[in-house]
């Protein structure tokens, strides 16, 4: 991957449309990277980049000047009468009626609308965005991205029929970037969004609609397919982790090809029912436009409706998530080259290249021995995970869906290993992560 592609935290819409959408007059570009400001050329760093679109420029520098916030576009209310969520028999069946989805599920998202003072350089200034949500409760409750939330100042939620409410975090999760809005009271036109709850209900191929606010475009649909399931993507800006700090994933993401663009984040992907199978977060792009505004190339990834049912509930009653974790590492890519290496007949299973330390695996699990050595061309000695409670596993991103989704913190599993070619069961209770945010 050359430094021109990269995958992008899709957060506050407007910095595709900057001097337009942002601060007019101002062509000064900032990026802000879970809420931080950042200068948007320091986003050429790393090899595998996640850049949080909070797009933000200075709203009142310390001269005082000011300009206008981001539009909002405001689409005529829908006539439609309401029907029941989800459609029946909508899921799978093709592209027919888009226009009548629309119409229902278009009051259950939201624009919204981000203030953040930012330190300037020159002294304090609020920076202004949007980003996209949807209703998950009548009680008020509104889904969205971490990496839109961030540590805003100020937060304004503005539904489809135009209506405005401040909204509060109730909470977040950098696990899972995902956070959760409050509103007093909703608008007579909104209405919650079901959440699909077996996402074994889904299959490559599927037609699926995003709606969101893309440049500050609200209430915008695209459609697409589901173009691949079970993909895993980095939870947070690698930037932002703590030094010596693990990278965790977000298992079972959904890969689309509709169209998703800055702005879109925490918006819903949706089944031609009206259920929400995923949050929209990242797309993938070698389509680097003038300025460093990122474009749709057709891989967008959105975090999966599991993730939603296990992290959401947790953070209305809680205002933070649990997870479980074993304290290793390990890669996506168990190559024929480390099977042959370590003298196994074929590359399946979880390879564990390194144990974290005071870890719940720790005097339990063996990472790879080789690491230390300047020369080693592949991991060898660490153990091989097959399976987990009786459930083969196939790769290292088996292994962390089950442990993140079929787990809770100090309970105990089963764990098949090969060690040395030799395989052996080993009980083990899992850990709980540290605290991210």
């Amino acid at each position: 991957m050359n430094h021109f592609e990269r995958r992008m935290l899709l957060g506050l819409g407007c910095v595709g449309g900057l001097t337009l959408l942002c601060a007019g007059s101002l062509g000064v570009a900032l990026l802000m990277s879970n809420g931080k400001g950042a200068e948007l050329l320091q986003s050429q760093r790393g090899r595998l980049e996640q850049l949080s679109l909070n797009d933000t420029a200075p709203e009142t520098p310390a001269d005082g000047a000011s300009s206008s916030p981001a539009r909002i576009n405001r689409p005529a209310p829908s006539a439609a009468p309401r029907a029941e969520l989800p459609l029946r028999g909508g899921a799978t069946t093709g592209m027919a009626d888009l226009s009548r989805l629309y119409q229902q599920v278009n009051p259950g998202v939201v624009a919204i609308n981000i203030e953040q003072v930012v330190d300037l350089g020159q002294g304090p200034g609020r920076a202004r965005g949007s980003g996209s949500g949807w209703i998950y409760d009548e009680q008020g409750h509104i889904v969205t991205n971490k990496h839109v939330a961030g540590d805003a100042s100020s937060l304004e939620v503005v539904f489809s029929d135009g209506s405005r409410r401040k909204a509060r975090v109730v909470g977040m999760d950098g696990y899972s970037d995902l956070a959760v809005l409050k509103v007093d009271d909703l608008p007579e036109s909104a209405r919650a969004l079901p959440v699909l709850e077996n996402l074994d209900d889904l299959l490559v191929g599927h037609p699926v609609i995003a709606i969101g606010n893309p440049f500050g475009k609200a209430n915008s649909m695209t459609s697409g397919i589901i173009s691949a399931l079970g993909r895993v993507i980095p939870a947070a800006d690698p930037s932002q982790a703590a030094a010596g700090q693990p990278g965790y994933q977000i298992p079972q993401t959904i890969q689309t090809d509709a169209a998703i663009n800055p702005g879109n984040s925490g918006g819903p992907l949706l089944d031609l029912s009206g259920q929400v199978i995923g949050v929209n977060a990242q797309i993938e792009t070698m389509n680097i436009q003038a300025g460093g505004v990122p474009g749709n190339s057709g891989v967008g990834f959105a975090i999966p409706a599991s993730v939603v049912n296990k992290v959401v509930p947790q953070l209305i009653a809680s205002g933070k998530a649990r997870w479980s974790y074993l304290g290793i590492q390990g890669s996506s890519d168990f190559t024929v080259e480390m099977a042959q290496a370590n003298n196994l007949a074929e590359p399946r299973g979880a390879y564990v290249i390194g144990v974290q330390p005071d870890g719940p695996a720790t005097q339990v699990l063996k990472g790879a021995q080789n690491l230390s050595d300047q020369n080693a061309e592949v991991p060898v000695g660490g153990d091989v995970i097959t399976a987990i409670d009786g459930e083969p596993i196939d790769d290292f991103d088996d292994l962390l869906s089950y442990v993140a989704l079929r787990t809770e913190p100090g309970q105990e599993v089963r764990l098949t290993v090969l060690r040395g070619g030799t395989e052996q069961e080993i009980t083990m209770s899992v850990g709980e992560r540290p605290s991210r945010d």
